[in-house]
């Protein structure tokens, strides 16, 4: 995702209020949205919420664990009792809470590693109990094999569309199910996602797959791969959450096996994103005084001081400091380079875009530069509000169901009606 309300940027101003940090109630807020999958429980997070020391750094990952590892050892007792449902249920909360445990870590903890590997262990325990069971993929990429989840609707090799996901910057792929991929299956749709270069997952498999402004190179890869799946037909739909508002519309531009995109929400620029994130802070800040007040400001907010730290080491940056990639040209000139801004006009399939409301005014200009941009003969734009959506958060992670209902209604209408064979025209 991204936008750190804490620090000026994108995400809706109201959470739950159970934590006093905005960013930890945020995050609490995200973790709980996966209720409507069986992926989180009231009680359980109200436990979590009750039990963290807002001023300990290691209260968040400690608390989390502690509660993941005893939903998932519930887990097991159902399994091992026959009931499948309940021990499916047990391990996607258990990978659930495991990633909001390593969220609030920076790389350098000592159990970063740890809780992200339970994460996706316990999602892969679930991932065998459903029916169809959720298929575990690798995508060999510049000698990394590139982790990944397939679902279909059923084991026949029926074709069908698919729809293909790119996740936020500091998202997992077991979380990219969870927001999109039972609504995708639900209503016909094959499900595939990977963990691009710059990816949590794939950070955490290959520390060298780094964030790049190339994302079409990675993706020719999974779409190869994809295209060798049963069921998959040409109908190929590619949505981009976040960070990933940027990939998506970067590989349609370059892939023409991508029949229509959907960015939710689209990111044009990168460089001004960061200047919306972090400018209200540098930009009050006499130079000689930013690295002290970036280092009071990253100690005293822990879950803010986790992203950012995590934001460097997925982009490659991880041996230096907030302040000295702020101030270090080379850096800066690396990041100007994720932009799409020029070649909008690049995107001529059918396109979608989303964006809450209350996500910040850069976030709401780049959608509509984006979608005033695009030359989609096919595109629509949606802002998503309180008053006529019930949402208006960051990738309206307030309202997963809302916001799927506009993704199919949209997309049943452009791609499902094509058949295979016109599908191959369109593109």
């Amino acid at each position: 995702m991204a936008g750190k309300s804490g620090l000026g940027a994108a995400r809706a101003p109201n959470t739950l209020g159970l934590l006093k940090n905005h960013e930890a109630d945020w995050m609490l807020q995200r973790t709980l949205a996966y209720m409507n999958v069986n992926a989180a429980e009231i009680g359980e997070v109200r436990t979590i919420a009750r039990r963290i020391d807002e001023r300990d750094p290691d209260s968040w990952p400690s608390v989390w664990s502690e509660v993941a590892a005893l939903v998932e050892a519930h887990g097991d007792d159902a399994l091992a009792a026959g009931d499948l449902v309940a021990a499916r249920q047990a391990f996607l909360r258990a990978s659930n809470y495991f990633r909001a445990g390593e969220y609030g870590c920076v790389p350098s903890h000592p159990t970063f590693e740890e809780l992200w590997e339970r994460s996706v262990a316990a999602f892969r325990k679930a991932a065998v109990l459903f029916e169809p069971p959720v298929e575990a993929i690798e995508v060999p990429f510049e000698g990394a094999r590139l982790p990944g989840y397939f679902w279909r609707p059923d084991d026949t090799d029926t074709q069908r569309p698919t729809l293909m996901v790119a996740g936020g910057n500091d998202d997992t792929i077991e979380e990219d199910f969870c927001i999109i991929g039972p609504a995708a299956v639900a209503r016909g749709y094959n499900f595939f996602t990977f963990s691009y270069p710059g990816h949590r997952n794939a950070v955490h498999t290959d520390p060298s797959q780094v964030m790049r402004p190339d994302y079409e190179v990675p993706f020719a890869a999974a779409l190869d791969v994809l295209q060798e799946l049963p069921g998959v037909d040409e109908r190929i739909a590619l949505m981009g959450f976040s960070g990933g508002g940027y990939v998506a519309p970067r590989v349609a531009m370059h892939d023409p096996r991508i029949v229509a995109v959907i960015a939710n929400n689209p990111m044009i620029d990168y460089a001004r994103v960061a200047a919306a994130l972090l400018g209200p802070m540098v930009d009050r800040v006499p130079a000689r005084l930013l690295r002290w007040v970036i280092r009071r400001k990253l100690a005293r907010d822990p879950l803010i001081r986790a992203y950012m730290e995590y934001g460097l080491w997925t982009a490659g940056y991880q041996d230096i400091s907030l302040h000295d990639w702020l101030t270090d040209p080379e850096a800066q000139a690396h990041w100007a380079r994720f932009t799409i801004a020029d070649d909008l006009e690049r995107i001529t399939c059918p396109a979608l875009s989303l964006v809450g409301a209350g996500e910040g005014q850069e976030m709401l200009d780049q959608t509509r530069e984006y979608h005033e941009g695009i030359a989609s003969p096919r595109k629509r734009m949606h802002v998503f509000t309180l008053e006529e959506d019930g949402s208006y958060d960051h990738c309206m992670l307030d309202n997963h169901s809302r916001m799927q209902q506009v993704t199919f209604a949209w997309l049943d209408e452009v791609l499902t009606s094509l058949e295979p064979a016109r599908a191959m025209a369109h593109r």
